[in-house]
């Protein structure tokens, strides 16, 4: 009787350990998956303004001043249709505007699309 509980002790305490390392398992499994779906941006969010910038002056020399809007364009058909500026534009282009000078950037191809001074 006493051999018996002690088997179902061990074989308790085996099923006990099992359970646990299989939890510890699954949570780093559930780690690792959710870190590799949520957690890789895509290449327009990670760049930063600054990284557009500094391509950019590769280019051409850009004002002393900060830029008074740096956008990502996710509108270019509209943007299109309103403006003969806009005419090359295309989804994921730049649009970076100084107090004097705007210009189209296609960060992807480092190409600046249009330029136009005020």
């Amino acid at each position: 009787m006493a051999y018996k509980k002690q088997k179902r002790k061990k074989t308790l305490y085996k099923l006990l350990k099992l359970g646990f390392l299989s939890v510890i398992l699954l949570t780093v499994t559930g780690i690792v998956v959710y870190s590799i779906v949520f957690g890789i941006k895509t290449n327009a969010e990670s760049i930063t303004q600054n990284t557009v910038l500094l391509q950019l002056e590769e280019h051409l020399v850009l004002p002393e001043n900060e830029p008074v809007s740096l956008r990502r364009v996710s509108n270019a058909k509209e943007l299109a249709i309103q403006d003969s500026f806009y005419k090359d534009i295309k989804n994921g282009d730049y649009i970076i505007v100084f107090e004097n000078l705007s210009l189209i950037y296609d960060f992807d191809k480092g190409l600046i699309k249009n330029i136009k001074t005020k």
